[in-house]
């Protein structure tokens, strides 16, 4: 795991409070350490977190699991030669996976959805082109990973393409659709942390990209792509809003 102290820099550096409170919640009590790391008590730590040290708690508290959880992917992403900011993201898509999981009310592996979702882009060790999901997937079983997390880097690409998207876009034609709800998650998670990190709602806010994500996604063609595109995203993000209803 990181080094508490590293939990408190990023704190830091990221919202310009160390959480400390938060974190020594979280690692200094030895007795309790497990179960505030649980991924199971997600839910139940994040109403804790919430209620007793605010909402922006809550994103350091997931960021702070996601690290311990995912440290030696981490360093194999770097490994792979994964660029700093492709590593960077692919830890923010994890962490807002996790978010995304502990609100919902159905069945989600969640271990293999932080696993999923920390090498979704692990071809962008070799290029940032459409091809980043194919390459991203023989790397994957270079490296002895499971066959569901190919599967994520292969279909994480705008979302499940269609036969006739890929074959536009000169990739193998294949079925990519998204059929699993680990898949279904990472791939939503990817889109919302696209839009909030690049400034289209105000202060990188997560829960107005998420009210206004069909809208943001019928505003900028960087995000919709194309009508089928659009249609594949927006349908995605109902169905997962109605699995938190």
């Amino acid at each position: 795991m990181p080094p508490y102290t590293k939990h408190l820099e990023t704190s830091t550096q990221r919202t310009g409070n160390n959480y400390q409170e938060m974190h020594d919640w979280l690692d200094n009590h030895p007795e309790h350490k497990a179960a505030r790391h649980d991924l199971g008590a997600l839910a139940a730590n994040r109403a804790y977190v919430a209620a007793t040290w605010g909402d922006k708690a809550v994103t350091e508290f997931f960021l702070h699991v996601t690290e311990d959880l995912l440290m030696k992917e981490i360093v194999t992403l770097k490994d792979a030669g994964c660029p700093d900011e492709a590593v960077r993201h692919s830890v923010e898509v994890a962490r807002k996976a996790l978010e995304i999981a502990s609100r919902v009310k159905i069945p989600v592996d969640l271990r293999l959805l932080a696993r999923g979702a920390i090498f979704h882009d692990l071809g962008k060790a070799r290029t940032y082109g459409m091809e980043h999901g194919e390459i991203g997937a023989r790397m994957a079983e270079e490296l002895g990973l499971e066959e569901e997390i190919r599967q994520i880097i292969l279909k994480h690409i705008r979302g499940g393409l269609t036969e006739a998207e890929a074959s536009e876009l000169g990739l193998p034609v294949r079925d990519y659709t998204l059929r699993t709800p680990e898949e279904k998650i990472i791939i939503y998670a990817d889109r919302m942390v696209d839009i909030y990190t690049d400034g289209i709602v105000p202060d990188a806010d997560e829960t107005m990209a998420e009210a206004r994500f069909a809208e943001i996604l019928n505003t900028y063609a960087k995000y919709g792509k194309n009508p089928t595109t659009l249609q594949r995203y927006l349908a995605l993000h109902a169905e997962i809003q109605s699995w938190m209803a």
